[in-house]
């Protein structure tokens, strides 16, 4: 006997209008039509809910019934397939919020630590702010160091460093305008401009890695004497250091 036939001498053994077999099953009328006629099967959920209701085992309902057996099968390999997907997924999702829980803690640390530090050397280094909206130290006459108003990119920039991390010089040679600019730890870029002319009169660009260490070579190619240059590049190796 099919599952629908089953279904069937259950209903009416049990005295049962379609009507209200469906009710207790929660479906329609037309859905146990279509049961008893084999035309479509109940889904695993309500043939377990009609064999606890009628007191029928399982093989006892399904038996003979190969296709509906087969459709069974099919339904459980398939809801366990889902099931270990579900897991996969689920597995990556907590790894992935755990990781972006521990990033969290880590970027607020940073960011407090270096705004800090940033704000303290501001003070310690005597910078105040000036009209461009950055931070300004005179050094000595002539010479100027200058540094971005800085803070931290947000959580969801993904960055643990600051936006521009950047300390430049500016030294004023009367006729003409030294500018070094550091992007790291004695790391620069220098060029004399013309305060007439705006015409670059030396600069590092033609400068092999180590023309950087040569203070002679570098002072006579920006117009400053060796021992300044030698203060000037220290000075700036020292604050980037202290601020970044």
């Amino acid at each position: 006997m099919t599952l629908g036939s089953n279904i069937q001498k259950l209903r009416k053994e049990a005295h049962l209008s379609q009507e209200e077999f469906a009710e207790r099953f929660h479906v329609t009328r037309q859905t146990i039509s279509n049961w008893e006629n084999s035309k479509s099967y109940p889904d695993l959920e309500t043939i377990i809910k009609i064999s606890d209701s009628f007191e029928i085992s399982l093989d006892v309902l399904l038996k003979e019934d190969m296709t509906m057996v087969k459709t069974i099968d099919n339904e459980v390999k398939s809801t366990r397939k889902y099931a270990r997907a579900l897991i996969a997924i689920t597995a990556v999702l907590v790894l992935l919020i755990g990781s972006f829980g521990i990033y969290s803690i880590v970027y607020v640390h940073t960011k407090n630590n270096l705004e800090h530090n940033f704000e303290e050397q501001l003070k310690n280094n005597d910078f105040y702010k000036n009209t461009s909206g950055y931070y300004s130290m005179d050094f000595k006459e002539g010479i100027q160091y200058a540094i971005p108003n800085q803070s931290m990119p947000g959580l969801f920039d993904f960055s643990l460093h600051f936006h521009a991390e950047q300390i430049w010089c500016y030294v004023n040679l009367g006729d003409a305008e030294v500018e070094i600019t550091w992007s790291d730890y004695n790391d620069f870029y220098a060029a004399s401009i013309s305060q007439d002319t705006h015409k670059v009169l030396g600069s590092t660009a033609g400068f092999e890695k180590e023309d950087y260490s040569n203070m002679k070579k570098l002072g006579d190619e920006l117009g400053i004497s060796e021992k300044e240059i030698t203060e000037i590049i220290a000075k700036g190796n020292e604050l980037y250091k202290k601020f970044y």
